[in-house]
């Protein structure tokens, strides 16, 4: 009988776990998102994460047969256009298995808002963590950063009004609540990076 516990405890664990699916998922999801609810198509965003790649990984660290992606000019430009939509349908069908991790970078950094910052927040998240943009990627990021704030506390202010217009929060207040929780760490997000600029202004004092 004692034997029989720790399986029958291990079967329970591993009936109550959840695996987290690969971040390669997460990510295509938010393309997709993005090549469906927007005028953006594969072909055009497949040349902006070529453009981001390139303008990240250094040449002898590129990788051509695990990252078929080119830029192209002129008479080039079209082909160029169309193997890196190839190129991307077959990361994102299934048909190449694995997203290299040095693509990865280019390929989110490519997501226009507000897909990007929910899929960096996505897989922040997959590790209990919040993602703080750094304030000095941008000339205009002081502006820019509490304009996002503003934006954000707005839009958090949005999600909240169905839920607490009857003052109370219960369980009838669920289909609002992932909206709700989301919009909240989008204002963390904004707000920790504003922070961080006038930190910055403290110095050690």
């Amino acid at each position: 009988m004692g034997c029989s516990l720790p399986g029958a405890a291990a079967d329970g664990m591993k009936l109550g776990r959840q695996f987290l699916p690969p971040r390669s998922q997460v990510i295509y999801a938010y393309t997709h998102r993005l090549l469906n609810e927007t005028a953006t198509n594969a072909n055009s965003f497949a040349m902006q994460v070529a453009e981001n790649y390139f303008a990240l990984v250094a040449p002898h660290m590129r990788d051509k047969k695990a990252v078929p992606f080119r830029l192209g000019e002129g008479d080039d430009l079209a082909d160029a256009l169309k193997a890196n939509g190839q190129a991307l349908r077959r990361y994102m069908d299934g048909t190449v298995k694995t997203l290299p991790t040095d693509l990865e970078d280019a390929w989110v950094l490519s997501l226009p808002e507000p897909y990007r910052s929910d899929c960096e927040r996505d897989l922040a998240a997959r590790r209990g963590m919040l993602p703080v943009r750094l304030a000095h990627i941008a000339p205009d990021a002081d502006t820019a950063g509490i304009g996002s704030l503003m934006a954000d506390f707005g839009q958090l202010v949005t999600a909240l009004t169905p839920a607490i217009s009857d003052g109370v929060i219960d369980e009838r207040d669920r289909p609002h609540a992932r909206k709700i929780v989301n919009a909240c760490q989008d204002v963390v997000i904004a707000a920790v990076t504003v922070e961080r600029r006038f930190t910055a202004l403290l110095g050690d004092r």
